[in-house]
């Protein structure tokens, strides 16, 4: 138990998260009894609402939001919701003190809802959104997590009916799907939405040394999410290009932020999380992302591509 207590107290003072062995200790330690349940119940809101309470409870705050914003949308009573809305939404760290890389992903998934919505409320389905951060970052739309750690939904299975959300979202997810999957993983996130996919993907970008650079995250911060970019390969857009012209579907697509500064950003974290360093990270973590969002993109050098596919149902 003084073991428990002594990791999960380095994970909130270091702002240590997702691939960090350290985070994969604690889970193995504090497996949540919750998943299965709403795995084997998906479309229960009760039972959302419970992983949330449970997320908050653990310190989770932005999965314990996105919950009970999943919860409001597959129908949570008013009363219940409004009894832990505020408790939730207070206890969410502020926006631009969430490491660069995650925080120039969200606002740019955010941005890119508010224009395709026209600024129209509409809900959205994100598939694959870890701890739902993008719940934060877009509060007024009715939101939806699949994420199978974080809730048991699994994004191969999605047990929505057709068409039932607006946007369906999937971020940094397509490159983790192995290459013969990707076609039916894709025809499935279309399946839910009226009126498109939007996806933010790194993609394969030539002469940028991907293998090299890949094994050399992996080989100084051993982080899970490099070793599955080799081992699936990195999608490339000439494919995503025919998916789309096979099916007689609209596409879209823009770079999306720069490969060498999103690199130099692992390596920082990483190093800062070593050193103890966790107010100067939080401090340059701030400052990029409240004054150089808006800089980043690279068109040839991008660190990702921000697709968007139109649903067959809008052509």
């Amino acid at each position: 138990m003084k073991l428990k207590i002594i990791l999960k107290k380095a994970l909130k003072l270091f702002r240590i998260t997702g691939d960090h062995w350290l985070v994969q200790l604690v889970r193995k330690k504090r497996e949540n009894p919750l998943i299965k349940k709403v795995s084997d119940d998906p479309l229960n809101p009760l039972l959302h609402l419970e992983n949330a309470k449970h997320a908050s409870a653990n310190g989770n705050h932005f999965l314990a939001y996105s919950e009970l914003k999943t919860a409001n949308h597959l129908g949570l009573d008013r009363e219940q919701l409004e009894k832990y809305e505020s408790i939730f939404k207070a206890a969410l760290p502020e926006n631009s003190t969430l490491d660069h890389n995650m925080y120039f992903r969200m606002k740019s998934l955010a941005d890119e809802i508010l224009r395709r919505s026209s600024g129209s409320v509409c809900s959205v389905l994100d598939v694959g959104g870890g701890s739902g951060a993008l719940a934060s970052f877009i509060p007024e739309h009715s939101y939806c997590l699949v994420e199978p750690t974080a809730n048991g939904i699994s994004g191969t299975n999605l047990p929505f009916v057709g068409r039932s959300f607006d946007f369906v979202v999937s971020c940094h997810v397509l490159e983790h799907i192995p290459p013969d999957d990707r076609e039916l993983f894709l025809d499935q996130l279309l399946s839910k939405s009226s009126a498109g996919l939007i996806l933010l993907n790194p993609f394969e970008v030539k002469k940028t040394l991907v293998t090299e650079r890949l094994q050399l995250v992996i080989d100084i911060t051993e982080a899970s999410w490099a070793k599955e970019h080799l081992d699936c390969s990195l999608p490339r857009i000439e494919d995503l290009e025919a998916y789309a012209a096979e099916r007689g579907l609209q596409i879209q697509i823009r770079p999306n932020g720069t490969m060498t500064t999103s690199l130099a950003f692992v390596f920082m974290q990483h190093f800062a999380y070593l050193a103890g360093a966790r107010k100067e990270i939080l401090k340059i973590d701030s400052f990029f992302n409240k004054n150089y969002g808006k800089i980043l993109d690279s068109e040839a050098y991008p660190n990702a591509y921000l697709v968007f596919i139109e649903s067959p149902s809008q052509i």
